[in-house]
């Protein structure tokens, strides 16, 4: 049976609210130890994965273009925060790669980008869908979606596979059986509330009130 439109907002509604939840993850990471955040990013990662891969698509879209509302200096902080964190852990070999399918040679990937690129589409959604219409709530999903089949989806698997590397292997190629061999790294606090990115109570109240 075809699902109705109250039935793809539900779905809408529960894929802002992990992606929102994703986006103050790293936000707040420098207040966190990094096995902590390695926790996090994996299980939270995990959830969007499945819970976008269930929502239905609409099939027709309202705006020409899809909106923006990340900038390249937000984008820059949030980028240069997670590799400070991940430190040598940064860079991983991946071998596909989203924008060029074809290609079939392992390559230098890096944590910190490809986070951050995820973190990107999913702040961009989040606001857009915020704006609360019928057109923006079904052009934010059409493009989260898209985007999610050509980009995001297979590298945020690809990340995933990293963070696993991380958190079970030693730097020795060896496997250790407590997660991250039970360190914790020293991680300086971030005095500055004001400088939170995202509208987080706005959109939460908006979720609660069911759109």
């Amino acid at each position: 049976m075809e699902k109705n439109r109250n039935d793809k907002r539900d779905e809408g509604a529960e894929l802002v609210r992990l992606s929102l939840e994703y986006c103050k993850l790293l936000d707040r990471i420098e207040k966190m130890p990094l096995h902590e955040f390695i926790d996090k990013a994996s299980a939270q990662l995990m959830d969007i994965y499945r819970q976008t891969f269930e929502v239905t698509r609409f099939q027709t879209r309202y705006e020409s273009e899809s909106q923006k509302f990340l900038s390249e200096k937000q984008y820059n902080k949030v980028r240069e925060t997670v590799k400070r964190i991940l430190d040598n852990r940064d860079a991983y070999t991946e071998i596909i790669d989203p924008t060029k399918p074809a290609n079939t040679r392992s390559f230098q990937a890096s944590l910190s980008e490809d986070l951050t690129d995820i973190y990107q589409d999913f702040y961009d959604f989040v606001n857009w869908y915020a704006e609360g219409t019928f057109e923006s709530i079904n052009d934010s999903l059409i493009e989260c979606l898209t985007s999610f089949e050509k980009y995001w989806g297979i590298k945020l698997l690809g990340v995933l596979r990293a963070l696993h590397n991380v958190r079970y292997t030693k730097k020795d190629g060896t496997i250790f059986r407590n997660p991250l061999n039970d360190e914790v790294d020293e991680i300086a606090e971030n005095d500055d509330e004001d400088d939170e990115i995202i509208d987080t109570e706005a959109i939460n109240d908006m979720l609660k009130e069911g759109i």
